[in-house]
């Protein structure tokens, strides 16, 4: 006997799924349908055993119970408790019941008396515990009242069948064990997997926004210099713009030897967040670092840095990074020609509030593209936090506001 791979119908006699009780496994009360293999056995055996008693009553010496009618009945009320064993197992103990009734006035049930406990053991593995507790009740008084009130024997065979009857069940229910710890152990290997996919689709678009955080960046950074190199006929301000380029290039290497080193060693989005986090420890001087950058392409840059810094979770400092260091990108790229720039980090009683504003200009020079996954990804980190970003056209430019909680936590 085993599970069917389809799931089980709603069952009546099966309750409300009731977890196992004690040290049997979650599921262990539930009916679980026997397979088809097992089923058309059973449909097989009442064709075999309803056609060949049939005969035999029919035009044979009968079946040794009684009067034609009274054999028949008994033959189609044996043939329901088989079929409703085979499809609805829960309900087994109700033809059962008509069955033992009709083989109580008989002396000798015959081969009944090994029948009746071997469909139990069926029911033992395949019916919902309420519904074979019933079944097993039935036999059981069954076998006390026709023992000591009908059996020609009397009482001796009392405790023989009685033990012989519950032998028979425990195999189904052994099976009926094993079946449900597979089922749950099914279902915790589904669980950990689903909970492994997310983790591994966390990772790689944690990985993606730094990619992108590098590149764009980075290599912004370079483009713009590169640009302004050659136009420079200075020689000292080329050796300038092409130092930049050079230091601009080292640090967008030397990210993605990090970005690198966190995949190759299989380090988890909370690893990956620490070697950030120890880049990024102070926003004053990221503040610092951004305004420098926008300042060496000709941008006009201001800076505000208020409040206690020290107060700024080390889980919320490389997103403050992140959104000083997007939001001057996206001045870069698409801002060129900018008048003012105004970087701010303030930290007040709850919040610590990051701001990049910028002033519209006339547009000179080649336009860079836009991936849009840039805000998209600040946005992502900020709500991780529990804060807010508002990205938009101002009355004079464009303006990235984040504020993010001081108790935040890493997520």
């Amino acid at each position: 006997m085993s599970a069917s791979p389809h799931p089980p119908h709603d069952d009546p006699a099966a309750g409300t799924r009731p977890p196992g009780p004690g040290l049997l496994p979650p599921g262990f009360a539930d009916r679980r349908p026997l397979h088809r293999w097992v089923q058309a056995g059973l449909f097989v055996l009442v064709g075999i055993n309803g056609l060949d008693g049939a005969r035999v009553v029919l035009r044979g010496p009968g079946l040794g119970f009684g009067d034609q009618d009274y054999e028949l009945l008994l033959l189609a009320v044996e043939a329901c408790t088989i079929v409703v064993l085979a499809l609805r197992p829960s309900w087994t103990w109700v033809p059962l019941v008509a069955l033992l009734a009709l083989l109580l006035p008989l002396e000798n049930p015959g081969s009944y008396v090994v029948l009746v406990p071997l469909l139990l053991a069926f029911a033992a593995y395949a019916a919902a515990l309420p519904g074979l507790g019933l079944a097993l009740a039935a036999v059981l008084v069954w076998q006390v009242a026709w023992s000591t009130g009908v059996s020609a024997v009397g009482p001796r065979f009392l405790w023989s069948y009685v033990p012989l009857t519950l032998v028979l069940t425990l195999p189904g229910l052994v099976l009926r064990s094993l079946s449900a710890q597979r089922e749950r152990d099914r279902a915790e290997l589904a669980a950990a997997e689903e909970s492994t996919g997310r983790a591994l689709e966390q990772q790689r678009l944690e990985l993606a926004r730094e990619l992108h955080d590098i590149i764009a960046h980075d290599l912004t950074v370079i483009a713009m210099q590169a640009r302004s190199g050659a136009y420079a006929e200075d020689p000292a301000a080329m050796r300038e713009t092409l130092g930049v380029v050079g230091d601009s290039s080292r640090a967008a290497l030397r990210d993605l030897r990090r970005l690198l080193q966190v995949m190759r060693s299989g380090q988890d989005e909370g690893a990956a967040g620490e070697v950030e986090g120890a880049v990024a420890a102070d926003p004053r001087s990221d503040l610092e670092d951004v305004a420098e950058a926008l300042a060496e392409v000709g941008v006009p840059v201001r800076t505000r840095c208020e409040g206690p810094l020290a107060r700024i979770p080390d889980s919320v400092r490389p997103t403050v990074r992140r959104v000083l260091r997007e939001a001057a990108t996206n001045v870069m790229k698409h801002a060129p020609g900018t008048t003012s720039c105004v970087l701010s980090v303030v930290v007040d009683g709850t919040d610590v509030h990051v701001e990049v504003g910028n002033t519209a200009g006339e547009r000179t020079g080649p336009r860079f593209p836009a991936s849009g996954f840039g805000l998209t990804g600040l946005r992502e980190r900020v709500h991780l936090l529990g804060g807010r970003l508002s990205a938009g056209p101002t009355a004079e430019g464009w303006r990235v506001r984040a504020s993010i909680p001081l108790t935040a936590a890493a997520v």
